[in-house]
């Protein structure tokens, strides 16, 4: 009896633990934290690349910042920002008339041939560079875009934006 009293506990002992209320949460209700890469909200839904899929260039008149992800036959979204001034920490406008830049965003979300995709440009919104050093861009955005889907005009909006990308 005393073994079978030992056994059942033995058994029991997990379904207890497991049932148990806890501190932990749900993994549905846990946000992922954005620590680098580039974060933005598309038309209010999460947007997330990791620091593999984004990189910043410079050089002494301009600076671009991609982000990017090509599944074949899948999704593919890309974010081109290009700033036709020298980097520096500060805000920069970004508009139709490049002045001083703009962002192209391509995705194939709205096609039914995944491997064809619509172009989008940016109408107005601001991208703000917080740190600027040799290896890293660190800021946030907003924008709106607008291009055509199946020849109706189409403006899409970005929010929320956070980039830190390493610079090549």
């Amino acid at each position: 009896m005393k073994h079978l009293l030992t056994f059942l506990i033995v058994l029991a002992l997990p379904l207890v633990i497991g049932c148990s209320k806890s501190s932990n949460v749900d993994k549905k209700d846990k946000k992922v934290e954005f620590v680098s890469g580039f974060y933005c909200k598309i038309d209010g839904k999460d947007f997330m690349l990791a620091d593999s899929l984004t990189y910043g260039n410079k050089d002494e008149r301009s600076f671009t910042i991609t982000a990017k992800i090509e599944v074949i036959g899948g999704q593919y979204d890309d974010f081109f920002f290009f700033i036709n001034t020298p980097i520096k920490v500060g805000d920069f406008n970004l508009s139709k008339e490049n002045n001083p830049g703009h962002v192209q965003y391509n995705t194939n979300q709205y096609k039914q041939v995944k491997s064809d995709f619509d172009a989008f440009w940016s109408d107005a919104g601001k991208l703000t560079l917080t740190k600027v050093d040799d290896k890293t861009i660190e800021g946030t955005f907003s924008f709106t875009v607008t291009g055509k889907v199946n020849d109706v005009d189409k403006k899409i909006s970005i929010t929320d934006g956070k980039i830190k990308v390493k610079i090549n």
